[in-house]
């Protein structure tokens, strides 16, 4: 079969700010679709300030926009005016998606519902992203993914080394993108369900759900009844999971899981050149292991202080020893995994490269990314392939209608 673009034939609406929304559209984009990015006129996406952040890397470029909104035309719209919302419908009128994750409240004085699109175009896709849902108490609050995702959902307290630990805050967009997948299969099945009944519909995720559905070995845990009282600090982890630091400030997870903890054993005392364990009567079997597993620690612990994280990877490698590098961000930058993998692509203007979104499809060519678009760069673009003639565009501009 002959590599094409999937989506080629699809045009794409992102009426959405920030991450989880728009990100989803970018996964469309890179399997080929048109994405218009609606967006003010003049300020943009707030989206576009985020890194500015305290406490966030520093750059010139603007890495966060780069991410989540490369591959899409901006077309900056104000949306409260009535010719601009003529324009959005025009544009609706021919559109197959229309994501937004705009609160609640301002959907409805925007006339963004889902009944207010399908009046427009009854064929499109509304694909809607929430902070909560769209139904409960919590329904019209407002969320980022620090807060709906990562603290709601459990996660936020699931992750802290003992019960005394404070809880750790999460990274800018750690549960948005994840999110955003989800929205994103919910898309492309119920586009799949419109090749079959000829109809649009409207599909939704949650920060809430996605967190809730990240945190499912926990909360499945609560919802049998378990004692969830239950708290394995890390000072009582078994030495085969456990975390272990390298000679050179490298830190990395062993994870030997208990079912094959006794046929790994003899394997790890090899691959940490300790053969003499296996002699020792402390550790002669998994019970005894267990009773003496603070000694077991503190031995594995002071025998990989010994050697650098490359010297260690190579031997757990060689022993068929499963543990896995606390890489820091930079790192991928040269991972030979990461690029043997394809996980990064190149920008199709050479300004660098780029993650690519986590999934592929044998036949089905990826774009190569285009950069994100500036503030309604694409404004005059978009108006002139709906039809409308150089004076009303640029009586629109004038008029502030367009940027």
């Amino acid at each position: 079969m002959t590599e094409q673009s999937l989506f080629s034939d699809l045009l794409v609406i992102d009426c959405a700010s920030f991450i989880a929304g728009p990100a989803a559209a970018t996964i469309l984009s890179d399997f080929g679709a048109r994405v218009i990015k609606i967006e003010p006129p003049g300020s943009g996406d707030g989206y576009r300030r985020l890194k500015h952040l305290p406490g966030v890397p520093v750059c010139d470029i603007n890495y966060p926009w780069r991410l989540t909104n490369r591959g899409k035309q901006s077309l900056a719209l104000d949306l409260k005016q009535p010719e601009g919302r003529a324009v959005l419908d025009q544009l609706l009128g021919r559109a197959d998606v229309f994501i937004t994750n705009y609160p609640l409240r301002v959907r409805e004085t925007l006339r963004l519902r889902y009944s207010d699109i399908r009046a427009v175009n009854p064929n499109a896709i509304y694909a809607s992203l929430t902070p909560y849902g769209e139904t409960g108490p919590e329904a019209g609050n407002t969320g980022y993914d620090a807060t709906a995702w990562w603290a709601r959902s459990g996660l936020m307290d699931a992750v802290r080394a003992s019960s005394d630990t404070p809880p750790a805050v999460s990274v800018p967009g750690m549960g948005d993108q994840m999110s955003a997948c989800s929205l994103y299969g919910a898309i492309v099945t119920a586009l799949y369900q419109r090749q079959r009944t000829g109809a649009g519909c409207m599909v939704g995720s949650s920060l809430l759900a996605n967190g809730l559905w990240s945190n499912g070995f926990m909360v499945q845990a609560a919802l049998d009844g378990a004692d969830m009282d239950v708290r394995l600090d890390s000072e009582k982890r078994s030495a085969f999971t456990q975390l272990y630091r390298c000679r050179d400030d490298r830190w990395f997870l062993l994870t030997i899981l208990p079912q094959a903890q006794d046929a790994a054993w003899s394997r790890l005392a090899g691959c940490l050149d300790h053969g003499e364990w296996l002699e020792d009567v402390r550790f002669a079997d998994s019970t005894l292991r267990h009773k003496h597993n603070r000694e077991l620690t503190a031995l594995v612990r002071d025998a990989i202080a010994q050697q650098d994280w490359h010297y260690w990877e190579a031997s757990f490698v060689r022993h068929g020893i499963t543990c896995g590098r606390i890489a820091k961000p930079a790192d991928h930058a040269d991972d030979l995994q990461v690029s043997a993998a394809g996980l990064l692509s190149e920008f199709s203007d050479d300004s660098g490269r780029t993650i690519d979104s986590p999934m592929y499809v044998s036949g089905a060519l990826k774009s190569k990314p285009t950069p994100a678009p500036g503030i309604g760069e694409h404004s005059e673009q978009i108006l002139e392939y709906l039809g409308i003639d150089a004076a009303a565009i640029a009586g629109f501009r004038a008029r502030g209608i367009i940027g």
